[in-house]
């Protein structure tokens, strides 16, 4: 007993070195088993994970644009919690403390590439959620009075939409003038001023903000207006989706993926078939947070059943080699032609979800495995666009495609490992 409490004392502000004892912790995330790696005893996953844990302490601490680093930081934060090692906790500590001072004066958070977009932000505020039971009370503080002055940003700014949905956010005058999907036409000396309101109706943003964001709001705060905006915005996503599970993406305010000009070839294809597995992956991270976390089991259940053809058309459309997607050749660039692929690794998690708490479907297990194989093939993962194993850059560049797959490669490998610890709050 005495060798327990002289340990406690050395280590109680770490919950992460904790992990390192698991015979005074049986209990700890780490030692749970899974059922869905592709090999039994899940050395090669767990040792790919870990390359990649290190790789992003190594190269991607201070990554400018926030939707990635969130990613690449909350995957710190499960390796901090599956391996215990503290300098990934230190990392993602200090990211999120970035985050605070860039919150501007009205509440919104830039993107890092141009413009304020709640769908971005939804991505890097979660990294507070992740990190609440972790800091001291002086950081839960900051985080929490953050995330409710951006709430009553959005709220007065109207972002908030009668349908349920949520808008994109604002342009701003920022350094690629011109560019209507995240600056001002006019362009303007001050980049990082809020010029026009786009407040319109945008899937990601109601998955996000809505689901994810709101729904921590609510498990920190019980205010249950917040519990409100994660169901209605959930719901608004789930009622776009087509009989064969497809769920659009819906972007009014960029014009060209518009829900009200269905029947339009272009406008159909933006719609339908250029990011149906983006969308798979942000819906499945509001639905899993306010799944675990909404504390209303009427509302639980009837979301759990509208995903259901969602989940069936996952399943039935994954690729031979295990991912998800394909380069899309109706694209207007190289990043784009990616956009929905290097998204995808997400629809691990909602497939694990899924199994865990809904339905332990075998097809599942399968299917799960299939993409942990995909990723430990190191021919398949460097051309999936994997930066931790030596991706080629993307001609000519200019977009964070493979940034993306490997942050949210990270987010997926995380409860492949440890079901459900992506979302442990």
């Amino acid at each position: 007993m005495k060798l327990v409490m002289r340990f406690f004392r050395r280590f109680s502000g770490s919950f992460c070195m904790l992990l390192l004892f698991p015979l005074l912790l049986p209990a700890a995330p780490a030692l749970r088993g899974t059922p869905f790696c592709a090999d039994s005893k899940c050395t090669q996953t767990r040792d790919f994970f870990k390359q990649l844990c290190d790789y992003i302490v190594r190269e991607k601490t201070t990554f400018p644009v926030i939707y990635v680093g969130g990613y690449y930081m909350r995957t710190l934060v499960a390796g901090c919690e599956i391996f215990g090692e503290q300098r990934y906790l230190d990392a993602a500590v200090g990211y999120a403390d970035g985050l605070l001072k860039k919150q501007n004066p009205q509440g919104y958070w830039l993107t890092g590439y141009g413009g304020i977009e709640l769908a971005d932000t939804g991505c890097a505020l979660e990294l507070f959620s992740v990190l609440y039971k972790h800091v001291d009370k002086d950081r839960q503080e900051k985080y929490v009075s953050a995330v409710q002055r951006y709430f009553k940003a959005i709220e007065k700014d109207g972002l908030i939409l009668s349908s349920g949905a949520l808008g994109y956010g604002w342009a701003t005058n920022c350094s690629r003038a011109g560019d209507p999907a995240h600056c001002a036409p006019s362009g303007g000396p001050e980049s990082e001023k809020m010029t026009a309101l786009r407040n319109h109706a945008y899937t990601t943003a109601a998955s996000l903000a809505g689901g994810e964001n709101a729904t921590w709001m609510y498990y920190i705060t019980k205010d249950d207006k917040y519990r409100r905006v994660a169901y209605n915005a959930l719901l608004w996503v789930l009622s776009t989706m087509r009989k064969d599970g497809v769920i659009p993406y819906v972007a009014d305010d960029e014009g060209r993926s518009v829900w009200g000009k269905q029947g339009d070839p272009e406008n159909d294809f933006r719609l339908w078939d250029e990011a149906p597995y983006h969308n798979s992956t942000y819906l499945g991270e509001g639905l899993i947070a306010f799944d675990l976390h909404c504390d209303q089991p009427e509302w639980k259940a009837e979301l759990r059943r509208e995903i259901k053809p969602h989940i069936e058309w996952l399943l039935r459309t994954q690729n031979a080699s295990g991912s998800w997607g394909s380069r899309t050749n109706h694209a207007e660039s190289e990043c784009e032609a990616l956009f929905s692929q290097t998204r995808s690794p997400g629809v691990v998690n909602l497939l694990i979800w899924y199994y865990e708490q809904v339905d332990k479907d075998p097809r599942i297990v399968s299917a799960v495995r299939k993409f942990d194989r995909f990723l430990l093939n190191r021919d398949e993962a460097k051309a999936f666009g994997l930066l931790n194993v030596g991706a080629s850059p993307i001609p000519g560049g200019g977009c964070e495609a493979w940034d993306s797959v490997t942050s949210i490669s990270g987010y997926a490998l995380s409860d492949i490992l440890v079901p459900g610890i992506s979302a442990k709050w």
